[in-house]
């Protein structure tokens, strides 16, 4: 079985190597690991049944989901959650009180590939009817969750995007702000869509259903120590979790309206 990485986020060949020796260990599979410089490469390798087994973005994986090419199998937890949202917030003090009163306002963003900074809301805010190429007066791409966040609230931008982590369990009648990119600062959420997936582990639909089962049960039961130790090393992951439909539904309802180029292209994908 092959494992397909791509290594834009910090990852290396020694952690790829590590994760699929353990991985191997864990499954009683002949493991072998294939790292990739471009997220492009790497669903072109799932689809020509070069990879069997992958770590994909959200985006990503909703795509490669929704038409077939790819299974989730686990998603990574870190500090707690498994998944995040975006929110678009102004200043406690702006007098936007709705999006549905952004005419005119100055946005700040992360960059043109942040999904949380940039894609998703902007793509929820289609869904609500409102096109932001010709709503907002300005866009400014500052590079960064933190400059959005100053911007808004030191008044050179109107309001800004960033990323939110929600405690959303049932019975609650609003899901609660767990941690957000403005930290502590005063701010005021206009919109906001998700849950996101910080990421996937998919398997390639050519994949059998027993090798699949087999790498998913090692993941998500988290038995085998060295497989722990080479998830985190690898992917940041304290533990798995199985992927239901809330992971991606928000996320694949949104891919039809996501600016159009929000789509893989030479070592850039669409990140956090």
């Amino acid at each position: 079985m092959r494992v397909g990485v791509a290594l834009t986020n910090g990852s290396t060949r020694e952690h790829v190597d590590t994760f699929c020796r353990a991985l191997g260990a864990a499954t009683g599979l002949e493991v072998t690991g294939i790292a990739l410089w471009h997220y492009h490469r790497l669903i072109e390798s799932m689809e020509m049944g070069d990879v069997d087994v992958a770590w994909l973005p959200p985006i990503l994986a909703a795509q490669a989901a929704c038409d077939g090419r790819a299974i989730p199998l686990a998603v990574p937890v870190r500090g707690g959650v498994s998944s995040y949202s975006t929110a678009l917030f102004v200043a406690e003090s702006s007098r936007v009180r709705s999006h549905t009163e952004l005419a005119g306002a100055r946005a700040a963003w992360v960059d043109r590939q942040s999904v949380s900074g940039y894609l998703l809301i902007r793509a929820h805010l289609r869904s609500l009817g409102i096109d932001p190429e010709s709503t907002f007066a300005s866009d400014r791409f500052l590079g960064s969750h933190e400059a959005v966040v100053r911007a808004v609230i030191e008044g050179s931008a109107d309001v800004g995007a960033t990323f939110i982590h929600l405690d959303e369990r049932p019975g609650r009648r609003a899901p609660r702000i767990l941690r957000a990119g403005w930290g502590e600062a005063g701010v005021r959420v206009i919109a906001h869509a998700g849950p996101i997936p910080s990421d996937v582990v998919a398997a390639s639909a050519r994949l059998g259903v027993g090798e699949a089962r087999l790498v998913q049960e090692a993941l998500l039961q988290g038995r085998h120590a060295g497989l722990r130790a080479g998830s985190l090393g690898l992917m940041g992951a304290d533990i798995f979790v199985e992927p239901v439909a809330a992971h991606l539904r928000g996320l694949a309802l949104l891919l039809p309206r996501l600016d159009e180029h929000a789509q893989p292209r030479a070592g850039i994908w669409p990140k956090r």
